[in-house]
């Protein structure tokens, strides 16, 4: 009797699974089919008979020859299943987009200080993407543009403005108005004020809005990255000026949108494609292409930081095509009013200073106003431009590499007639004011004269360089110390000599400079007067060493007048710190040093109270030279005797004689100032840190390289999670396919292709043949029949053979790859490489093509490929 007269209607069905009917015509066509065919030695030469169709069953809809029953039963479920997916996966390219827009948001890191910009800007991408993707699949486009742009509105004025009250409206405006021109003009890294991130958020919410609507509305594969590229390249052009480097989150940028371009290329096809093969091609496209995409990024990122493709010098940076609304702040010339100052009787009380230390012990001992760093041959100035800032002060000086200490400054005003305010070190961050900064210089100026009472809050950092940091240092060079070493024309050949007396015989750049401040500060060399006549000229600088080089040798002056007490050269020689600042400054840049002299004030113990509190008074008005060494930032020197400070001699021409006791008896006594005394070695710094620029951008190779790792480690975790998605999900047929299927990808990564176009008793044929195959070629002997008659017999298998056969696959993927007889190398993973090299194998991930997924199925795509 034959197989097919073993059918004669529904009923004979095992268990009434009429929906699960096989089309019979398949079973002589199969070579495994033949097991339950009856011999067929007896049939005449010729084509096969026949075979009869079943009988009509009223509860199974009729279907064409050519398709089984059960396609046209579970073609409603399919249908909803795949209208259902592609839509997830949009609103998963909408989530993917909104985190590429968040990444542009962070492109703003350094143009404003600290990380409380992401919490506004984060919240408009955020916003703008759950708007877009609830209302771009209902309404029209000139109703999307009505949505978006009053979303913005009512953000904007609740989240920016909204702690404003009544005043939102009105902040709201001028921010509008003048809010793009302020983010080209403001000192950074700025304060995330709501002024400054108003221009920000608009055009993250317009492109966030735009790329989601574009996402869910379009399948462009492209279209939805143009309005995050445009809105990237116009967020670079902004904070072209900030300060850290955006190449790591440019990469990182571009891995995300890579990824979004991969979503949006892995559902092509999807929606029409065969039963199972649209999830499975999607995650096997991710699987194989995330790491793709990340190494891709990887590459790029890493080769950009290190090629020398561009030194940056010439990227287009708008701020400086803007002009600054505070072009310089009106100053009287604060090294000239050092003397003023000196002279004021009684001393005027000026402010009281608060110091505390990181490490517990005072590394500065003096205040600073201002750092005059520009010589024009006449005068010092601070040629800078002073631009608007926040608390976070931007800082353009030297690069400090040693140890620092985190000082805090603490300043109350009493009486102060300026709007330069007293810091120290390199400032950091300043609360209590609207202020303006110099970024080269440092220098910080209110935006008004402060009152009586008034104060604020600072913290620098302070460089602690030990012994061996200062005898290892030298000269600063870079953009922003070149200024600092310039002399203008003018300059006298005798000073240049002198330099080369006084600084030549030292073995360090230290020394040398050690040497010139302890030549200058010789009080019988060059005595100190507060009286002496101002200037700090080529020409004020030059009659202060001559005349000091003629009194230390006892030579007659170049007029003819001597050089002992009451004669010109006498009167030349005087001088206080400023002379002795210009002269310092100058004779270094003679030498290659980058020099500027500061003015402020002296700390003086017999006005502090031990706690670290200063009452600091004009008598202590002061101006010192400040030099640039590379790693050390700008470090003091004092070529002044402080012990005199405002010291005043009596007049030239009240000496009538060389009598010296005479003169001594004439001179105006003062109480002098005691400096705090500090270490100079910096031993008590202990504690501060470093910048460790350079581990910052080794920390960022690392993380990068680390992603495509990363990404590699996930091939055996997705090959796990499909593995126990196959052995849970479905009926028992359907998950002895997928047995089968599981079989095949674990074959192929041991050498055996094609599988998909070969019957289950050719692929065992096929396996035995090779090495790495044949360990397990008798338990897909065993697989085999199982195989055959899930996918060709009437009756549905039970639970009992899905079981089985997924232990069969279990009994066949340990046993491939393995080397009977080799010893320890041939069990499980140890020393196995083709074992190790199997699971990581990406191929069996690989999206199948749609004749791939029939054949894996059991449906074949010809009768003649399965037949020969």
């Amino acid at each position: 009797m034959s197989r097919e007269t073993q059918v004669p209607g529904a009923g004979a069905l095992p268990g009434g699974a009429a929906g699960r009917q096989r089309d019979l015509a398949l079973a002589d066509i199969s070579d495994a089919a033949t097991l339950l065919a009856p011999p067929t030695a007896g049939r005449p030469p010729g084509p096969p008979p026949a075979v009869p169709m079943p009988l009509p069953m009223p509860a199974v809809p009729s279907t064409s020859a050519s398709v089984p029953a059960v396609a046209a039963t579970a073609a409603p479920t399919t249908a909803v299943g795949a209208k259902a997916r592609p839509l997830g996966r949009r609103f998963t390219q909408a989530a993917v987009v909104v985190l590429l827009m968040v990444q542009v948001a962070a492109t703003y890191r350094g143009f404003f200080a600290g990380t409380a910009f992401l919490a506004p800007l984060g919240g408009a991408v955020l916003l703008a993407g759950v708007l877009a993707a609830a209302t771009s699949n209902r309404l029209k486009i000139d109703a999307i543009v009505a949505v978006a742009a009053g979303g913005w509105l009512l953000f904007a004025l609740l989240a920016l403005f909204g702690a404003r009250g009544g005043a939102a409206p009105s902040a709201f405006a001028g921010a509008l108005r003048e809010g793009w021109a302020d983010l080209l003009t403001v000192g950074l890294p700025a304060d995330p004020t709501g002024e400054l991130l108003l221009a920000p958020s608009l055009l993250l919410w317009a492109a966030t809005f735009a790329a989601v609507a574009l996402a869910l509305r379009t399948g462009a594969v492209l279209l939805p990255l143009l309005p995050a590229v445009l809105a990237e390249v116009l967020t670079l052009i902004v904070t072209a000026a900030g300060e850290r480097s955006q190449l790591p989150l440019t990469g990182c940028l571009t891995c995300t949108a890579l990824v979004l371009v991969l979503l949006r290329a892995s559902q092509s096809g999807d929606a029409d494609g065969p039963e199972g093969s649209g999830p499975s091609a999607s995650a096997s496209v991710l699987v194989l292409g995330l790491p793709l995409v990340a190494a891709a990024a990887t590459v790029a990122t890493v080769g950009a930081a290190v090629l020398p493709l561009a030194d940056g010098d010439g990227r287009f940076d708008p701020r400086e095509h803007r002009t600054p609304p505070v072009e310089a702040t009106p100053l009287l010339d604060p090294l000239a009013q050092v003397q003023v100052e000196l002279r004021t009787n009684p001393p005027r009380s000026l402010f009281t200073a608060r110091l505390s230390t990181s490490t517990g012990r005072l590394p500065v001992d003096r205040l600073r106003i201002a750092a005059l760093g520009d010589f024009d041959g006449a005068t010092w100035r601070d040629a800078g431009l002073f631009l608007r800032a926040g608390s976070t002060l931007p800082q353009d000086g030297p690069a400090v590499t040693v140890p620092t200490a985190q000082v805090g400054l603490d300043v109350s005003i009493e009486a102060w007639d300026r709007t330069l305010l007293p810091q120290v070190g390199v400032p950091v961050t300043l609360h209590g004011r609207e202020i303006s900064v110099q970024a080269e210089s440092g220098a910080v100026a209110a935006t008004s004269v402060p009152r009586d009472g008034d104060g604020y809050q600072l913290r620098a950092e302070v460089a602690t360089p030990g012994a061996e940091d200062l005898r290892l240092a030298r000269a600063a060079i870079g953009p922003a110390t070149d200024g600092a070493v310039a002399l203008p024309p003018g300059l006298a050949p005798e000073l240049t000599q002198l330099a080369d007396e006084v600084m030549g015989t030292a073995a360090t750049s230290y020394d040398k400079l050690l040497a010139l401040e302890r030549y200058l500060r010789d009080p019988q060399r060059f005595p100190y007067d507060g009286d002496a006549r101002p200037g700090h000229s080529y020409g004020a600088v030059t009659r202060l060493l001559d005349a000091g080089r003629t009194a230390a040798s006892g030579t007659t002056a170049a007029s003819g007048t001597g050089s002992g007490p009451g004669s010109d050269a006498d009167a030349d020689r005087r001088g206080y710190a400023e002379q002795h600042a210009a002269a310092f400054a100058i004779l270094a840049r003679t030498q290659g040093f980058p020099t500027r002299i500061a003015v402020g004030y002296l700390l003086d113990e017999q006005s502090g109270d031990g706690q670290g509190a200063f009452h600091v008074t004009t008598r202590q008005a002061h101006a010192w030279p400040e030099v640039a060494l590379a790693g050390l930032g700008w470090v003091p020197f004092e070529p002044t005797d402080v012990s005199r400070l405002g010291l005043a001699l009596p007049p030239v021409d009240r000496a009538t004689s060389a009598d010296t006791g005479q003169q001594e008896q004439s001179v105006d006594v003062v109480t002098p100032v005691v400096v705090p005394q500090l270490d100079p070695a910096g031993t008590g710094a202990g504690g501060g840190t470093g910048t460790g620029r350079s581990w910052t951008w080794l920390g960022y190779a690392a993380a990068v390289a680390a992603v495509p790792v990363l990404l590699v480690a996930l091939v055996p975790v997705e090959k796990r999670r499909r593995r126990r998605r196959r052995r849970r999900t479905g009926t028992p047929t359907t998950r002895i396919e997928a047995a089968w299927r599981e079989v095949g990808d674990r074959l192929a990564e041991h050498g055996l292709t094609g599988t998909a176009a070969l019957t289950p008793r050719q692929v065992c044929g096929h396996a035995g043949a090779l090495p790495g195959c044949a360990p397990a070629a008798h338990h897909l002997e065993a697989l085999a029949p199982l195989v055959t008659m899930a996918l060709f017999a009437a009756a549905e298998p039970g639970e009992d053979d899905a079981r089985q056969a997924w232990h069969l696959t279990d009994l066949t993927i340990n046993d491939l790859g393995r080397r009977p007889g080799h010893g320890w190398r041939g069990q499980g993973w140890r020393g196995n490489g083709a074992r190790a090299r199997a699971a990581l194998d990406p191929r069996p991930l690989l999206p199948r093509s749609r004749s791939d997924s029939r054949s894996r199925s059991g449906r074949p795509r010809d009768v003649h490929e399965v037949t020969r």
